[in-house]
């Protein structure tokens, strides 16, 4: 079972030149370690000297979102760890992830989750509590 969803993982990178499939996930591997750095598909561009259709093309395929659905995701996905393993306040996160207004990432969080960030993090603060 494990083999049939590992093929299914690669499937795209065969509509993809080797070569171009590597770069893609080089692109997803440094946005991962610079993911609060802000970042244009043309600042991309010219560090990974890919063109722009390729890079969307590409990152569509492989990674299944957008370039900057991706980043968004990223954000939203280290905000919610936060949320869970420290007790900074949300407007802390919200600005660490790149929002000027917390109503705004209160927003894309709900969309992503589910749930604003306050319930999200009273939610986890009880199953942690009724897990002692």
């Amino acid at each position: 079972m494990a083999s049939n969803s590992t093929i299914i993982a690669f499937k795209p990178i065969l509509n993809m030149k080797r070569k171009d499939a590597q770069l893609i996930l080089e692109i997803r591997d440094y946005l991962d370690e610079h993911i609060y750095a802000q970042h244009t598909v043309q600042d991309i561009c010219r560090r990974f000297t890919i063109n722009r259709e390729k890079l969307q093309n590409g990152f569509h395929e492989l990674v299944q979102s957008t370039f900057h659905a991706y980043i968004i995701q990223q954000r939203m996905k280290k905000a919610a760890e936060r949320l869970m393993e420290s007790d900074d306040s949300i407007k802390a996160i919200a600005l660490d992830s790149g929002y000027k207004k917390q109503r705004s990432f209160n927003k894309t969080f709900k969309t992503t989750f589910g749930q604003t960030p306050a319930a999200y993090r009273k939610l986890h603060q009880q199953r942690e509590e009724s897990k002692l």
